[in-house]
């Protein structure tokens, strides 16, 4: 076996096309759209290998009938599409019980730790450690109670040997000295890293993937076949391709082409929203997370960034635009001197699971197909080491880490 297709080339299918790429492999990537253009390129830039709490944690099912009925909340549910994610919603729920919640915990922090060193690797070997920085994040808040609960999730992180500073909100205005009397205290995590620019950094990715003879088409997959030995993925306009082996990797696209293979994931799209400033008139030396609010400020080469939030609305429905404005006016509470002209909005569409956990693993019918999608929030901070798991499965080789928690029949 020589020929491998990669279908997707966001960050994770371009990571792992470069890597099986290095193993000697003859790697196409396919994607409609190109590199990195749908929700790699508008991600909030941390490589957050420190995170070791899912979404689906202890106690979210309490918070979540306040938020799914602010339609501008941290995470809400457009109505259209209400009854269509209510199934997605109690795996979710399901999924916060303690017994799989220590499970996701170990499989989320078995990833993450291998996440960093992962990139490192991929990162000397595509010449692209140039985009990444060390900054470390902070988190704040603007309530004394929610520190409270936060200390729960750092006490957490450091029993994973992750550092966490507490802070008070003198001391963060010490290190960002353009934040505003509101935040009350935090934490910072120096070990979090950050990109330059999502986008940028695939587009180098890919440019380090073509120079080494990979293949880019700008075609959609329609379907995925077995044929004997091989894999028949059938493109748009009746194009055929054969190839010894296929990786599903596009995101929250994949869980068409894993039902055709007898795979039912229940994947979803958690709809995020950003807008970047190019000319915010403030500077931030870290990256920042509101937990309290939802919400993320990066600052990267091209502006600061104001993004995150989850909504779901699927892959159909029209952008709510008004979830990024309000995203935009918290910013500037805690942040006075933001300049907010000039602004450009983005929506995308991460490929989301219940339990917070990405699919990685042979489907169901054949061991030529590997799947690498659903890494919700952590497609960036995952997409290396995703690449050496793929490569690893590929080859036959026993996973560097044990894949069966992110298995596609795991449902």
């Amino acid at each position: 076996m020589r020929h491998i297709h990669v279908i997707g080339a966001g960050v994770v299918g371009l990571a792992t096309a470069l890597r099986l790429q290095q193993e000697g492999y003859e790697v196409a990537l396919i994607d409609r759209n190109g590199p990195g253009e749908m929700a790699s390129r508008g991600n909030a830039a941390g490589i957050a290998w420190t995170d070791v709490a899912p979404l689906a944690s202890k106690g979210i099912w309490r918070k979540m009938p306040g938020w799914l009925f602010d339609p501008l909340g941290p995470l809400s549910v457009r109505p259209a599409y209400a009854l269509k994610i209510l199934p997605w919603m109690l795996r979710f729920t399901r999924a916060s019980l303690p017994d799989k919640l220590r499970h996701t915990v170990l499989g989320k922090a078995a990833i993450n730790k291998a996440a960093l060193p992962a990139w490192e690797r991929l990162w000397q070997a595509s010449g692209t450690r140039h985009h990444v920085f060390l900054k470390g994040c902070l988190e704040v808040f603007t309530q004394q109670s929610q520190i409270v609960d936060a200390r729960k999730g750092w006490h957490q992180q450091l029993e994973h040997g992750i550092e966490v500073q507490e802070l008070s909100g003198e001391q963060i205005r010490e290190l960002e000295p353009d934040f505003s009397g509101d935040i009350v205290g935090g934490a910072l995590v120096p070990g979090w890293i950050t990109v330059d620019d999502p986008h940028a950094f695939c587009l180098s990715l890919a440019e380090a993937f073509e120079r080494n003879g990979g293949t880019i088409f700008r075609k959609s997959v329609s379907r995925i076949e077995l044929q004997g030995d091989q894999v028949l993925l059938y493109l748009e306009g009746g194009e055929q391709i054969l190839s010894d082996h296929a990786v599903i990797a596009c995101g929250a696209w994949s869980k068409t082409l894993a039902a055709q293979l007898g795979d039912k994931v229940p994947l979803e799209t958690e709809r995020g929203y950003n807008t970047t400033f190019s000319e915010p008139n403030v500077s931030l030396k870290h990256a920042v997370m509101v937990p309290g609010e939802g919400f993320a400020v990066t600052q990267l080469s091209s502006g600061l960034r104001v993004g995150g939030a989850v909504e779901f609305g699927g892959l159909e429905l029209e952008a709510n635009w008004k979830r990024a404005d309000v995203m935009s006016d918290k910013a500037a509470r805690l942040l006075p001197g933001l300049n907010r002209d000039n602004g450009i909005r983005w929506m995308g569409h991460r490929p989301s699971l219940p339990d917070t956990l990405p699919v990685i693993g042979p489907s169901k019918q054949s061991k030529r197909v590997t799947y690498a999608f659903g890494h919700g929030h952590h497609g960036l901070t995952q997409a290396a080491i995703t690449a050496e798991l793929v490569s690893d499965i590929v080859q036959g080789e026993a996973p560097r880490i044990d894949c069966a928690v992110y298995s596609a029949q795991r449902f």
